[in-house]
């Protein structure tokens, strides 16, 4: 199975606009809602690297990010680092991942599969991309993080994206894993200003490049 590439996504609409790639891991959760809204009250697009054991426990909240028409990729069913980890675990990992996001919300999957994935806490080795690949998946890191994770103040998560994003950026933030009312809350204040700013947001899906 031929894997997609984002190695050439654009930078700029046709119409000279920046495009940002939002991107949030660990969800669905309780304050994938909360991102959501915000996504919507700006039109923007995002995408959302979900962990199959969430989306059993939340399959409505899957649903509603799909049907908001945001991308969903997957990020492993037990959050576990892939780096070292053999490839019966690896796959299993990736296709228990699969089937529950198929079987919450598989009619409203483009194609009926995802297409990105993401390795938990960015761990990976030689063999990760190749395995990735080969299950038809293009696997994606990030280029600005401001550790929302780590809970360091909404002002200090804007701050950083402010600072650091470019035209065609992948930003990394987190949708669940924890108490993420702070990474809300700077998505309420990011994409307004970046907006002002010039850009539109997009989702890493290959049928929105």
């Amino acid at each position: 199975m031929a894997a997609p590439s984002i190695a050439g996504r654009p930078t700029h609409t046709q119409a000279g606009q920046p495009i940002l790639y939002f991107t949030f891991d660990d969800g669905p959760a309780a304050d994938t809602p909360g991102v959501l809204a915000a996504l919507a009250r700006q039109a923007a697009r995002a995408t959302f690297f979900v962990v199959g054991g969430r989306v059993q426990s939340l399959p409505r909240t899957l649903q509603a990010t799909l049907q908001a028409g945001h991308a969903v990729g997957n990020h492993s069913f037990s959050h576990p680092h892939l780096a070292g980890m053999p490839e019966a675990d690896f796959l299993f990992e990736m296709n228990q991942t699969a089937s529950a996001v198929v079987q919450a919300a598989g009619a409203l999957l483009p194609g009926g599969r995802m297409l990105l994935m993401r390795p938990p806490y960015g761990s990976h080795d030689e063999h990760t991309e190749p395995w990735v690949n080969a299950l038809g998946y293009a696997m994606v890191m990030w280029d600005v993080d401001p550790e929302d994770w780590s809970m360091p103040g909404t002002e200090a998560i804007v701050t950083q994206v402010l600072a650091e994003v470019k035209p065609g950026a992948i930003v990394l933030l987190h949708d669940g894993g924890g108490d993420r009312s702070q990474t809300v809350a700077a998505v309420e204040q990011l994409l307004p200003a970046l907006a002002g700013r010039g850009y539109v947001f997009h989702s890493l899906h290959p049928d929105e490049q």
